[in-house]
């Protein structure tokens, strides 16, 4: 990974500048210290089939929360096992808001964490970040849908660790999160 952060001309002393802006390992961040914003409110997906819901269908609520169906028989299956689609929805929203949100903190080429500010992808309905130039040039469509993959297990991992947990007007997801570099013993 060093060789993708420095280039082979750079002298000894410019290179360990370099390495610590350089990126970090893909487990760097602390699942459990994530800030996730809650962008996809309850009314923003069917709690029944989860996806989006239809705008022309009617609402209901269900312990003071709104929700709306994407198709006409959701609210009746709804009805028929609440607190089961309640429990159902709010994992997925909080997996659908953590991808969202998380989608540039890791390369979809290397996995490492970005160190922002490099190109920025959209692609599979998500932004990416790379976090070097190797990136920059090597990217293929392929790292896409596994970079997707990876996000969704993170998302899933995370919400084993703190649940449907929401954070408003964190100024970073990862502000408090990243688990700082073990020191490199001395020779």
């Amino acid at each position: 990974m060093l060789s993708r952060c420095l280039p082979l001309t750079l002298g000894l002393a410019l290179g360990l500048v370099r390495l610590a802006q350089c990126q970090l390992p893909a487990d760097a961040v602390m699942l459990d210290k994530v800030k996730i914003p809650e962008k996809q409110k309850a009314i923003d997906l069917c709690p029944v089939y989860l996806e989006a819901p239809d705008p022309k269908l009617p609402t209901w609520e269900y312990k003071g929360v709104t929700y709306r169906g994407s198709k006409p028989d959701a609210k009746e299956k709804f009805l028929a096992a609440p607190d089961q689609y309640v429990m159902a929805a709010q994992k997925q929203r909080f997996i659908n808001n953590f991808m969202q949100t998380m989608s540039p903190i890791w390369c979809p080429v290397t996995d490492e964490v970005t160190p922002g500010g490099m190109t920025q992808w959209k692609r599979l309905g998500f932004k990416f970040e790379s976090c070097c130039t190797f990136c920059d040039e090597t990217v293929s469509e392929e790292d896409f849908p596994e970079a997707v993959k990876r996000l969704k297990a993170r998302a899933e991992k995370c919400h084993e660790l703190i649940g449907a947990k929401y954070t408003e007007g964190a100024k970073s997801p990862v502000e408090g999160a990243i688990k700082k570099p073990e020191a490199e013993p001395e020779p």
